[in-house]
């Protein structure tokens, strides 16, 4: 049967062949049918590249492809008609098919046009649609104003398209605004007339300008979930009023992709969840929008800078600041002071950058400067530092007056590099850590002979220069004008050498008891601090290859000899003398008079087993690379949000977090003798410290009814709105504003709208903490007459899944809950018992894919 179909279909090509012309001599080929618009779309939509999900254009693209304009803008007429409204054809794919259920309820459509800056201004979309904000009308809008007053009685903001009344789709003979077609698209009628001036703000349409037509689109997809996108395509009009799509880069503007702030912010959503994508915020957030309350421009350049910056702003230190206030829907007060960037803000490439095919304009910050960018993170009002200079620069004008014009012939990559955006932003502490690199060859372990005398790990190792063939250093000269003294053993290089600060560490486990099939690293806060010794100690093998020794501490009462799996981690700041940001000298020249500056280290590490047995390396649960999405360069940089500030925790020394799980083990916490939400047991608790707990306490506000506060200050509820229980009397509207208090809980926002767990850990680790040591929150002095306090089975812990639950859930019913249904103990148990108990039971009802899993209750996928 198979033989007889294939001859049959053989035969049946032959035949027409034959039927063309069996000689192969004058007949024409057939030029088969073109597929109509229906089969086009349709197979446009089984291609998984054109979904919409992540296709920004395809809804655009695939209609005018198979024949039908996307965008119509007809020359108006008056009166108004439906066949003088500008009309947008779209598609939506969604696995493999074409959605066709859409509502107008489902769509949003704003649609504006590109204006080319002149005289130094840079280029603006203007929207063609308005509304008027009125600060008399709004609820709730008493006293909603610097000073307690509205700045403006009335402002103009744009908008999208407005939805069309029963009424006006009856006079213009349409049945509904947004129509679905059998061949597998919609159409969709914009309400205004944007030929009209008088209906669009007095904006002119243009048809030979760079136009833009977004969409503010939800639908269901196969999987039942609600897929929130911002479909949009730039075009310009021909003389027929038809899209013609614009494919030169240089002929639109985009500046930012939200794949960028994505990074941060897991997945940008605003003004309800709908507007996820920067090509939409700017179609409003142009010059044409005005808070009226504040009576800020909300351009997207000011906004944006200005809202990451404002902590910056608002630091008293910084003259000439402001608290930047916006009061947005229904006149509800958005307040950006506790925002502080997670990273150097001179790190425009952050957000901005031309290597990216999707922001060609992404470099503008290089060469375009302007008012509207710059003078958001740099403070402008008189007192500060800008304002003063520029007074200067003005003849003693007011230097807020100055035009764009003024600010390019100064700050011009060409004509004067020495003030060239480029130059200045240089971020020296960051860009010069590609200059050095720390490399561990080998780590060996040396036990004593004597049961409790003297073992050590021998560490080789050297500092290369990647930027020059891996050269290394000699970690004995110094760049910085302070000199080592002494040789060999006796050698001294103190802080302010160049290499001075490198230090090893050695991570191990030395507890009595300590579980052993998980390597858990407990001997920094048990005696074990000791163990380390400085880089420029060891001895050079002649070409600038060193090997260095670490004591282990002898055995205590309370300590046993090492054992399993040891880390040795590297930590330190290389020393530099600072050099001038304001040149176009290459190498630039140090600034005068000689200062300081700490620069990024690319530390490493390296594990070795202490005795007998296999290399068990503790596990990976978080990545430095996701943690330096955000920040940067971990731990290193305050930025310009601290001013006065080059570095952060501990001075820059520890940026990877192999070093922070070393001094931050199980046994470390705070000094104080409360926790941050005020409880307190058995005469005194502490706040844990240990990294999985303080690091989930710090950006976990998004659960926390108490502030995670520096230095354990506490200071009672916050008005949390993330969380239910964080309402009054509970809570202080104004503990946000505490004097003195760094309140991490309210000012390190998680910049995520739910909780991507992945955003931070590795190979879904979040699903189990397999810790096994207990948070300490107590040391006690005296138990049953005996005298305690080095004994670290003794001190009072949180068992492992509670420590890690309760650093974000630290309400008392969360406490109460773990406690009562999951058998962890919260202060009222010691080490020791914690480890004789059962595990905790927490995964009977929380282990992933459970009716409670902690990935359903985190909203994870």
């Amino acid at each position: 049967m198979i033989s007889l179909t294939r001859w049959g279909s053989a035969a049946l090509v032959a035949f027409a062949m034959a039927g063309c012309g069996g000689d192969g001599g004058g007949d024409a080929p057939v030029t088969p049918p073109t597929a109509s618009v229906k089969e086009q779309i349709s197979a446009a939509a089984a291609v998984p590249a054109n979904d919409t999900a992540s296709n920004s254009s395809s809804a655009f693209t695939v209609v005018q492809g198979a024949g039908v304009t996307a965008v119509t803008v007809p020359a108006s007429a008056s009166p108004t008609t439906a066949a003088s409204l500008t009309k947008v054809n779209f598609s939506v794919f969604s696995d493999g098919k074409v959605v066709s259920n859409l509502a107008t309820s489902n769509v949003s459509f704003a649609i504006a046009k590109l204006v080319p800056g002149t005289n130094g201004n840079p280029d603006q979309w203007v929207n063609y649609i308005y509304r008027t904000e009125s600060t008399s009308t709004a609820p709730n809008n008493v006293g909603n104003g610097p000073n307690s007053t509205p700045a403006m009685a009335t402002a103009t903001q744009a908008t999208t398209d407005a939805k069309m009344s029963t009424t006006t789709l009856a006079s213009l003979g349409l049945a509904s605004q947004l129509v679905y077609n059998a061949d597998g698209y919609y159409s969709y009628v914009f309400a205004t007339d944007i030929r009209d001036p008088k209906k669009t703000n007095g904006v002119v349409f243009e048809p030979d300008r760079t136009h833009r037509v977004v969409i503010q689109l939800s639908y269901k997809n196969a999987s039942g979930e609600t897929v929130l996108v911002n479909p949009y395509i730039d075009f310009t009009v021909d003389a027929a009023g038809k899209s013609v799509f614009v494919t030169d880069p240089s002929k639109t503007r985009k500046m930012a992709d939200v794949t960028s702030c994505n990074g941060c912010h897991d997945k940008l959503a605003l003004h309800g969840g709908g507007r996820v994508d920067t090509q939409y915020c700017v179609m409003c957030h142009n010059p044409g929008t005005v808070d009226a309350n504040s009576g800020n421009n909300l351009n997207m350049a000011t906004m944006i800078h200005k809202i990451h910056a404002g902590k910056l702003l608002a630091n008293p230190a910084t003259l000439g600041g402001e608290d930047y206030v916006i009061w947005g829907y229904n006149a509800s007060k958005h307040d950006y002071a506790e925002v502080g960037f997670p990273q150097d803000l001179r790190n425009c490439a952050k957000c901005h950058t031309a290597s990216n095919p999707n922001t060609p304009q992404g470099d503008n910050w290089k060469t375009k400067v302007s008012k509207e960018a710059c003078l958001t993170c740099h403070a402008s009002k008189p007192g500060s530092a800008w304002n003063t200079a520029h007074t200067t620069y003005v003849g003693g004008g007011n230097p807020l007056a100055m035009t764009n014009a003024q600010c390019v012939a100064c700050h011009n990559p060409t004509s004067n590099p020495t003030l060239s955006p480029e130059r200045v932003h240089w971020n020296q502490n960051e860009e010069n850590a590609a200059k050095y690199k720390m490399n561990i060859e080998d780590v060996t372990y040396t036990q004593s002979a004597t049961p409790n005398g003297t073992s050590t790990v021998t560490v080789k190792y050297f500092v290369s220069d990647p930027t020059n063939s891996n050269k290394a250093y000699d970690l004995t000269v110094s760049a910085t004008g302070t000199a080592c003294s002494g040789s060999g053993a006796s050698i001294s290089c103190n802080t302010t050498t160049t290499f001075g600060n490198l230090r090893f560490y050695l991570a191990y486990q030395n507890m009595a008891g300590q579980y052993q099939a998980v390597t858990e690293f407990s001997a920094y806060n048990n005696g074990g601090n000791s163990a380390n010794a400085y880089a420029y100690k060891g001895t050079n093998d002649g070409t600038n290859h060193y090997t260095v020794a670490i004591t282990i501490p002898a055995n205590t009462t309370y300590t046993v000899a090492p054992f399993g799996t040891a880390r040795v981690v590297s930590i330190g700041q290389i020393k530099e003398v600072k050099l001038q940001a304001k040149s176009a000298a290459d190498p630039r020249p140090p600034v005068v008079p000689t200062t300081l500056i700490n620069t990024v280290m690319q530390h490493t590490y390296k594990d070795v087993v202490l005795g007998n047995g296999s290399l068990q390396p503790r596990r990976v649960i978080v990545s430095n690379d996701k943690c330096n999405v955000c920040h940067g360069a971990l731990g290193t940089t305050a930025g310009s949000n601290t001013p006065g500030m080059d570095n952060a925790f501990h001075s820059g020394a520890r940026n990877t977090v192999e070093s922070c799980v070393v001094c931050h083990d199980p046994n470390r916490s705070s000094s104080s003798n409360m926790m941050t939400n005020g409880l307190t047991l058995n005469g005194g608790l502490y706040e844990p410290y240990q990294f999985k707990r303080m690091i989930h306490g710090i950006h976990g506000n998004s659960k926390r009814l108490y502030p995670f506060t520096h230095a354990n200050k506490v200071v009672g509820a916050f008005c949390n709105p993330a969380n239910p229980l964080s309402k009054a009397p509970i809570c202080d509207p104004n503990l946000v504003l505490a004097s003195g208090v760094e309140n991490y809980g309210a000012e390190v926002a998680y910049p995520q709208v739910g909780l991507n767990c992945d955003a931070c850990h590795v190979n879904g680790s979040w699903k189990q903490d397999l810790g096994t040591l207990g948070s300490v929150v107590f040391k006690p002095t005296v138990v049953g007459g005996t005298a305690t306090t080095s004994d670290p089975n003794a001190w009072l812990v949180i068992s492992p899944k509670a420590a890690t639950c309760t650093a974000c859930h630290d309400s008392s019913n969360a406490i109460g809950h773990v406690t009562s249904f999951g058998g962890s103990a919260f202060g009222d148990k010691s080490q020791a018992q914690v480890g004789a108990l059962p595990r905790e039971t927490c995964n009977d009802c929380h282990s992933p894919g459970g009716f409670k899993g902690v990935d359903i209750v985190h909203g994870q996928k």
